[in-house]
């Protein structure tokens, strides 16, 4: 008799885990959601280099944790020291990426959880190769 109430309550809380996501979605959170998944799911962190992303490419933009700026979203084809190429979500923090030069990037999942720029020669040759670059 206890199962009752307890599949009942797992109906509840799915349930609320899906309608709770969508609206999320709806209300352009999906960038955030993925990089917390990405974040929190037990993927591997690999190392991957891309060309900085254009300027004005980015594929949306939210208020940043203050209000007085905007973090912009960026979908990029990266590649790790094998030429293996993942698109990979980053978020630039209160900026817009200025397009000059390369990334090293910390890459889990589908998210680049951190990254630094760096110059095209520190990109090992492989990497260069598979993106064209």
């Amino acid at each position: 008799m206890r199962r009752k109430p307890l599949a009942a309550m797992l109906v509840l809380l799915s349930a609320a885990l899906v309608l709770g996501g969508n609206a999320l979605l709806d209300a352009d959170w999906g960038s955030a959601l993925r990089s917390i998944a990405d974040r929190v799911l037990p993927n591997p962190e690999i190392a991957m280099w891309a060309p900085e992303p254009e300027p004005g490419s980015h594929l949306s933009s939210y208020a940043d944790a203050t209000g007085a700026g905007a973090n912009y979203v960026y979908l990029v084809d990266a590649a790790d020291d094998r030429g293996n190429v993942r698109e990979l979500q980053l978020i630039f923090f209160g900026r817009e990426s200025d397009g000059e030069g390369w990334l090293e990037i910390e890459a889990r999942g589908g998210s680049g959880v951190r990254y630094r720029a760096c110059d095209a020669a520190e990109a090992p040759e492989a990497a260069r190769g598979a993106l064209d670059r």
